[in-house]
């Protein structure tokens, strides 16, 4: 059992007409836990046995059982109840429970933080709540839930205000007891009933003007097994920039589903997928086919995990109108199933709906220019296949939007007779778009090509296949029909290259026309770039997979947060490049968290080595 002690007011603070006496002689809290739907009440109570109150029972609810909370107080035969209900606006009732317990109110509880949920009944004259009398309703599981129920009193004369918290003015008492919510043998299987939705709402809020968009879901036939019905479609216009918020809803109990999942952030994903050509911005398709796929997330948990009440979306330009479907998944995944690399069918599906979606065209908008693959940033990195330095080369484009230009920042050095995988980065730093992701998502539609002068390379042969299609070049990826993207390369130079000797990339968009034997002539040409190579020597280390290292938020303004799986933070050295591949920050034994607030605004590749391993991504500075 519990000791708790009982903080007394002096003659005067609590009532005129209650003595320092009758407070000190408080002998009984009463917790009264009613059913709303009618039963036999639940009592737990404390007592003053001698040394201050004490917890002498447990709290037995039964699950998905709505009960009525009414707190008593006594000084042996007075009842406090009607003296605090009359200084109403001098005190408020904090609780904390184990998060697991309850279905509403959601979360754990306001005592760590005031605005988390509370259904409080009562409110003093200011509307400001009382807590004299709450509402509940247990959690429904599988087995009987263990946790604590915890109710504090303050006394807040002259400091209770809509934000005050559980910290402010005096604490009158703070009591704790255990909680045990029984499985009613009588009631049918558990439903998830945490989150019972039968209203879901999508608004699109346009960055820059139009008119913001909604479309919604809702359950026509009240509490049952759920059946959401889309009521309208989605349209949206050409080449405009939305923010996604999505708002759900419990009618039935008049629920604010929303706040529940923000409460319960480290629980809940949401997944998305949408017809390809209806955005330009996520890249792709979405991530309920592959959880890798981009998706604009801007809400996280603490973990830094992305949630997706909130995301962001650009509709795409395409010269005429476009239908397509929009699908929105939210999973619960509690217990340690969400994860940096948990997917669409891991843990229970609150929801899956999918609404039609239309892209209007805009009438006072100027052409499109195939927005898709607007680049600004191209990347070479040249990764040895045993040990030696990582080389980086880049092009970027200097004058932002318009036109692109993109220019050559240097030369491409490399050692001789040394084997290199080459990946390759595109980005779009108009709009923050990572577009190697866009082409591995639409690989059936790209294929890179080169050229090199010949002898540069003992493997492959020759000079490239820009000339003839048929020429050799080692591709590491195919798209889905097996023919070469190349986004990954290998190469292996030869003993010796001329200062005059060059390397060209050209990517091709061929929708439609990529085939076994399309050639560098065929479809639009995405990016040329030709840049002059040379020999180097020296030794360091292996590029790693680039997915392993995480950064958040990306982009950033001032602290960057960052993890290797598996790793973690415990690594050698941190180097931030800018885009000539110049160390602007270098971090011995880096903490998890790095300031980038005094780096000029723009692109920077975030380098990671250990072990004579290195890892790469693009990191953007705002």
């Amino acid at each position: 059992m519990r000791k708790v002690q009982l903080f007394l007011f002096t003659a005067g603070l609590l009532l005129p007409y209650l003595t320092f006496g009758q407070i000190a002689g408080v002998t009984e809290v009463s917790l009264t836990f009613t059913p709303t739907a009618g039963g036999t009440p639940v009592v737990a109570t404390a007592t003053d046995t001698g040394g201050g109150l004490t917890v002498t029972d447990s709290i037995k609810l039964t699950e998905s059982t709505e009960y009525t909370l009414s707190i008593g107080l006594m000084a042996g035969m007075i009842d406090l109840v009607p003296t605090v209900q009359a200084q109403a606006n001098d005190f408020l009732f904090y609780f904390a429970y184990t998060d697991s317990a309850m279905t509403s109110p959601a979360g754990d509880g306001n005592i760590d933080n005031r605005a988390d949920p509370m259904d409080y009944n009562d409110m003093d004259g200011n509307g400001l709540p009382l807590g004299l009398s709450t509402t509940w309703e247990p959690e429904c599981g599988d087995t009987t839930i263990f946790g604590e129920f915890r109710v504090l009193l303050a006394y807040q004369a002259g400091t209770k205000t809509a934000t005050s918290a559980s910290t402010d003015g005096v604490t009158a008492l703070d009591l704790t007891w255990d909680f045990v919510v029984e499985q009613d043998p009588a009631a049918p299987p558990c439903e998830n009933e945490e989150e019972i939705i039968t209203d879901v709402n999508l608004i699109f809020v346009p960055a820059v003007g139009t008119d913001t968009v909604f479309a919604s879901a809702v359950d026509p036939d009240g509490p049952g097994p759920l059946d959401l019905m889309i009521q309208d479609s989605i349209r949206l216009l050409e080449s405009t920039e939305y923010t996604l918020h999505i708002e759900l809803f419990n009618s039935i109990d008049m629920e604010d589903i929303t706040e529940e999942i923000m409460e319960e952030d480290d629980e809940h994903q949401f997944f998305f997928a949408f017809s390809d050509e209806a955005m330009t911005s996520p890249a792709g398709d979405g991530n309920i086919d592959n959880s890798a796929d981009p998706i604009n997330y801007n809400d996280f948990d603490g973990g830094g995990l992305p949630l997706g009440l909130s995301t962001d979306w650009e509709a795409e330009c395409d010269g005429a109108p476009i239908s397509g479907t929009f699908r929105v998944v939210l999973k619960h995944q509690p217990d340690g199933i969400k994860t940096a690399t948990s997917t669409a069918m891991d843990g229970d599906t609150d929801i899956d709906l999918t609404w039609g979606v239309a892209v209007d065209l805009d009438p006072n908008a100027p052409p499109c220019e195939n927005e898709e693959e607007i680049i600004t940033d191209v990347t070479l990195i040249f990764a040895p296949v045993a040990g030696t330095d990582t080389v980086f080369a880049t092009a970027n484009d200097p004058d932002g939007p318009g036109p692109l230009d993109l220019t050559v920042s240097g030369p491409i050095s490399l050692i001789e007779n040394t084997e290199y995988e080459l990946s390759i980065e595109l980005f779009n730093s108009i709009e923050m778009e990572d577009i190697t992701m866009e082409i591995m998502e639409e690989d059936d539609e790209h294929q890179f090509f080169f050229a090199w002068s010949d002898g540069v390379f003992s493997n492959p042969s020759g000079d490239g296949n820009i000339d003839d299609r048929d020429d050799p070049v080692n591709y590491n990826d195919m798209d889905v029909n097996m023919l070469p993207l190349g986004l990954s390369t290998q190469w292996m130079t030869s003993s010796t290259m001329s200062m005059s000797d060059t390397f060209r990339v050209v990517l091709k968009h061929q929708p439609g026309i990529k085939s076994s034997t399309s050639t560098v002539n065929d479809g639009d040409t995405d990016i040329d770039l030709t840049f002059d190579i040379a020999t180097v020597t020296s030794i360091r280390s292996e590029l790693q997979a680039s997915q392993a290292l995480r950064l958040w938020p990306n982009p950033a303004s001032d602290l960057v947060r960052w993890e290797i799986e598996s790793l973690g933070q415990q690594v050698d050295k941190l180097q931030v490049m800018d885009v000539m591949g110049r160390v602007v920050l270098e971090i011995d034994n880096p903490q998890e968290e790095i300031n980038v607030a005094p780096l000029a605004k723009g692109n920077y590749m975030f380098v990671v080595d250990h072990d004579n391993k290195r890892w790469v991504k693009r990191f953007v500075k705002l």
